[in-house]
């Protein structure tokens, strides 16, 4: 989907007053707002010879990108590691709205914490 993809959410965001998950729905075909496939990952794997035993930690805050690592036959370890950002005036509800509609884990952490 690229940059012109991006330039166009963020300015959906700003004109209609959505969030990121809105704007992004209303711009991808058939309301698919994330293609990745990680597929490229285990490719990776592989490619460095990592064994399909080896237990890995996986820093995301997405659990969908445990799927296609589990189902190539790599173990994931239990916990995922968040990749924890404390949010901006700017990025405050761009993070919330993927907590609450993409079901991303763990993005945002409260100041102080």
């Amino acid at each position: 989907m690229g940059l012109t993809f991006k330039l166009a959410t963020l300015w959906i965001q700003d004109v209609l007053k959505v969030h990121t998950v809105e704007s992004a729905s209303l711009l991808a075909p058939g309301g698919v707002i994330d293609v990745r496939t990680y597929s490229g990952v285990v490719c990776i794997l592989k490619f460095f010879g990592v064994l399909p035993s080896c237990v890995i930690n996986l820093a995301t805050n997405n659990p969908e990108k445990v799927g296609v690592i589990s189902e190539n036959g790599y173990v994931v370890a239990k916990d995922l590691v968040p990749i924890v950002v404390e949010p901006t005036e700017y990025t405050a509800r761009h993070l919330l709205a993927k907590e609450k509609y993409l079901n991303h884990k763990g993005l945002t952490k409260k100041k102080g914490e």
